[in-house]
Order: C-alpha cells, then sequence, then structure tokens
C-alpha cells in the first residue's frame, strides 16, 4: 500500500518515503493505516489526486467493533507514538473500554493519558455541549482545540462516534452540514478528524450525505479517496438535484475514461510479456546447441592434446568446461520457465498425493545418499496442470535436501483445506534464510550463495513462483537462520 500524494497548496508531491510525518496530514495520517499490523486493509495510493479537492477528515463506516477499532486503534496508537495531541469523544462504549482496545503495541498509552496528550471526552462536553447540536458552537469547540494544541504539540487527532444524530439532538440536515463546514477548517491546520458511522444504525439515505461530505473514506478495510464528495461552498448552494446529476455523470465518465485507458494499458503490457516471453523461448533454445559446441570441442581437445597441455592450461579448460555446463544448465532452466507461459495447459483433477510419491522416486537416489526423511500427510485432490506440479514439488523437496546443513535432512509435507483453496507446506530443519532476503529468492537468477557451496541456477523458486501463479495461487516462506524453512502454497482443490 503505497503513500503517495499531493494534496491542496500545502503539499508538493511526495512519496512515502519523503513525506515529513512530522506535519500531521492526509498522508501522514493515512501512514498509521497503512504500516500498523493491526490494520489488514488495502490504503489506495494517494498518487495523482492533486484535482481532487480534499482535506484532513475521514469516515470510517463500520459495522462491528471489530471493524471500528480495526480502525481507530492504529489511528490514536500512531497519534501518541509521533507526540499528537489525541481528543476522544467517547459515546457508547466506557472510557476504560476504549483504553482496552487501543493498549498494545509500542504507544505507552497509560503515559498518554497520564500527560493530557490523550483526552476523552463526553458529548455533553463537545457536541451536545449546550443542549443540542449547534454547528457553530462545535466548530469553536474544534477551533479552540486546534490552538490549545498548537501551544505543545505538533497536531491534534480528533476521532469520534456520530450516533448521537440518531437522536431529537439534531436534523440530519443540521449535522450534515456542520461536517461539511469541518473541511474549511481543518484546510491549512495540523488536524485530521477520523468519524465514526455505524452503517448497520444509521439510514442510508443519510449515509448518502456521509459520503458527500467526507473526502476519503474507510470502508471493509479499504482507505478509497472519494470521487463523490462535495466540496462545503457547493455541498451547501441551492440546486441540489442538478449539482448531485453533474457530480454522478462526471463521475461515470471520469471512471469510464479510467478504465478505457487501463484497458488499452493491460493489452498493451499483454502484448509485451508475449514478446518477451517467446523471445526468452526462441533465445534459451536457440542458445542449447552452441553452448553443447563449446563444451563438446573442449572436451575433445583435452582428450586429444592432454597429455601435451601443461597444469595451467588444464585448469583453464576445465573452468571453460564448468562454465559452458552452468550456462546450459542456466539456459535449459530459463526454458523451463519460459514454458510456463507458453504451454496452453488445461487444469484438471489431480492427485497431489500421486505426484508427491513420483518426485519422491524421481529423488530416490538423492535422499538415499543424504540419508534424508520425507514425511508426508494426506494430501488432498486438486485443480492443476500434473506436470507443472511436479516441477513444483520436486524443486521444493530437492531445495530442502540441498540446504539441509550438516545433519541428515529432515521434510515434512502437509496441505490443509481452506475453503475452495489448499495451503501446502514443505517444511525442512536446515539452514534457513535470513528475512532480508525471503522476498529476493523466488527472482530469476536470485541466488543466496555461491556455486562453490550449492550448485543451482538460481531459477528453481522463480519457476515454483510462476507455477503456482499460473493455478491462481500464492506462494512465501518463513525461516529463521539455523531453525529450517517451510514453504506455502496454495492450490485450487479439486471439485
Amino acid at each position: 500500500m503505497s503513500q503517495e500524494a499531493d494534496y491542496g497548496p500545502r503539499a508538493e508531491s511526495v512519496t512515502a518515503d519523503t513525506i515529513d510525518f512530522d506535519s500531521l496530514t492526509v498522508e501522514s495520517g493515512l501512514e498509521a493505516l497503512r504500516s500498523s499490523p493491526e490494520f489488514h486493509g488495502t490504503v489506495e495510493p494517494l498518487d495523482g489526486l492533486e484535482d481532487l479537492e480534499t482535506c484532513e477528515h475521514i469516515a470510517l463506516f463500520y459495522r462491528n467493533r471489530e471493524e471500528r477499532f480495526g480502525t481507530v486503534t492504529p489511528f490514536v496508537r500512531q497519534g501518541i507514538e509521533k507526540g499528537d495531541r489525541i481528543m476522544y469523544v467517547i459515546d457508547e462504549f466506557s472510557e476504560s473500554e476504549i483504553l482496552d482496545e487501543i493498549r498494545g503495541g509500542t504507544a505507552d498509552v497509560d503515559a498518554a493519558l497520564e500527560s493530557g496528550q490523550l483526552t476523552f471526552h463526553s458529548l455533553e462536553e463537545t457536541y451536545l455541549r449546550s443542549g443540542r447540536f449547534d454547528a457553530d458552537d462545535m466548530l469553536e469547540v474544534y477551533g479552540d482545540a486546534i490552538e490549545e494544541a498548537k501551544t505543545a504539540y505538533p497536531g491534534l487527532r480528533v476521532t469520534a462516534s456520530t450516533n448521537f444524530i440518531l437522536d431529537e439532538h439534531v436534523t440530519i440536515e443540521e449535522f450534515m452540514a456542520y461536517e461539511s463546514r469541518v473541511n474549511d477548517l481543518f484546510e491549512g491546520e495540523d488536524c485530521i478528524a477520523l468519524c465514526h458511522y455505524d452503517c448497520e444504525q444509521i439510514p442510508a439515505e443519510t449515509l448518502v450525505d456521509v459520503v458527500r461530505t467526507h473526502p476519503h473514506l474507510v470502508y471493509e478495510n479499504t482507505v478509497c479517496h472519494n470521487f463523490y464528495y462535495t466540496p462545503p461552498e457547493k455541498f451547501l448552494e441551492p440546486g441540489e438535484p442538478t449539482r448531485d446529476v453533474e457530480q454522478m455523470l462526471n463521475t461515470l465518465a471520469d471512471r469510464s475514461q479510467a478504465r478505457a485507458e487501463l484497458s488499452e494499458t493491460v493489452e498493451e503490457l499483454e502484448e509485451s510479456n508475449e514478446r518477451l516471453r517467446r523471445f526468452a523461448y526462441v533465445a534459451s533454445h536457440d542458445l542449447q546447441e552452441p553452448l553443447r559446441m563449446i563444451s563438446s570441442y573442449l572436451q575433445l581437445l583435452e582428450s586429444r592434446y592432454g597429455d601435451d597441455l601443461d597444469e595451467e592450461a588444464q585448469e583453464f579448460i576445465d573452468f571453460a568446461v564448468d562454465g559452458s555446463d552452468r550456462m546450459r544448465e542456466m539456459v535449459q532452466g530459463l526454458l523451463e520457465y519460459s514454458r510456463i507461459d507458453m504451454a496452453d495447459s488445461t487444469l484438471e483433477s489431480v492427485s497431489s498425493e500421486r505426484v508427491l510419491e513420483d518426485v519422491l522416486t524421481d529423488l530416490q537416489v538423492r535422499i538415499e545418499e543424504t540419508d534424508a526423511t520425507v514425511a508426508v500427510s494426506d494430501l488432498p485432490a486438486v485443480r492443476g496442470d500434473e506436470s507443472h506440479l511436479q516441477q513444483l514439488f520436486s524443486n521444493l523437496v530437492a531445495n530442502a535436501i540441498k540446504y539441509s546443513g550438516d545433519g541428515p535432512p529432515r521434510i515434512e509435507v502437509t496441505a490443509e483445506k481452506q475453503g475452495s483453496r489448499c495451503v501446502f507446506a514443505v517444511a525442512d530443519d536446515g539452514i534457513g534464510i535470513e528475512s532480508d532476503y525471503t522476498d529476493q529468492i523466488f527472482e530469476v537468477f536470485n541466488r543466496l550463495h555461491s556455486t562453490d557451496d550449492y550448485e543451482g541456477t538460481g531459477i528453481g523458486l522463480a519457476l515454483c513462483r510462476k507455477i503456482v501463479d499460473h493455478h491462481d495461487g500464492d506462494i512465501w516462506v518463513d525461516s529463521e537462520p539455523g531453525e529450517g524453512t517451510t514453504f506455502y502454497f496454495t492450490l485450487p482443490t479439486a471439485a
């Protein structure tokens, strides 16, 4: 979830690496969600939004407690860690219940509470200070809070529930007009607000206006930048039906243009990828013969004139033959890699248990030489290409044997059904992988060890990923140096 933006007159175009998180902007506020282990969703990239009128005002649409605090918790915790002033307006949850939710991580919530950095406020102290909702009064509350925060904090974070709009304290029209005016108040200030809206209680006709008055939305663990946002001056002016029709038509036109441009880009990429795949196939295929010829003639030279060559010349020939053989292996691997896309394979029901049995038979000599033990649990039938799955299991089991370290390899192959997918695991107790390299090992020709330590071309795991991708699955690794490695991958289960 990358973070790039160009927001309003205060910001130049920036990326996640260059955002100044000392200032409180929508970029820095949303970074709390992007980087939080509690937020398991998606943050829409912030690039290319120069023409979108916006401010630091986010609406959270939730259906249950988990969805609500899945966003609120990282928002508050990051504010505490960065030294922002946190103003939390409570409603149906008590202060102690909220504290139970937001405690944890690296944020010292209790210290923030004790120092006054984090404060809780009732509805009677904020939205209903005069007995019923008054927009001018509430804007004054926030205006005072912003000025007060400036004296001791880098910014102000406000988070509040809005369920009180269901009571008789305010009309929906009054509150929506207020929400729109808040955007003007926040513009240019180090202040960001996260408003909570309960989708199960607030009527749909009200939520429509909520969408219109918030530049950014969080819904189903996704942060969206709002096509339907209506700036305050337009929201409050008369002629609402005309304005809505114009906005809807403009949104449809923009969306259609974007989809058309995306479609053209996808077609161009598909054509380019097809040309590259064909080039890789042809190039790797045509390179086989000259490499065989080089190796053969070098060996012929050695056999005929070996007695006339000194030790240094013999060493040179050995190096050349070894290099030629390794190059041929790499070309062969590249040929296999390109064939995954070239092959017009049909996915059908395949017994993964039988596939693994065939693989272990092929690897029997290596298993016996290394005194390896391979434990296999019950494996389900899957939808796949049998030859590709043989390559997949063969590469993973062979890798587990190769990187076993000093002791005999101990390998375990298991599988677990999860809905329409099956999660396979190939685990070993070998040398493991440093965490810094776990994302690199699936790249073509990316090796972590020299050929003097471990033979190989650096294509095997890249081939595994391509095979799994071909089956619409995922592959990942969990490893600790010296503690072993487990490769996980998913395949579709057979019907």
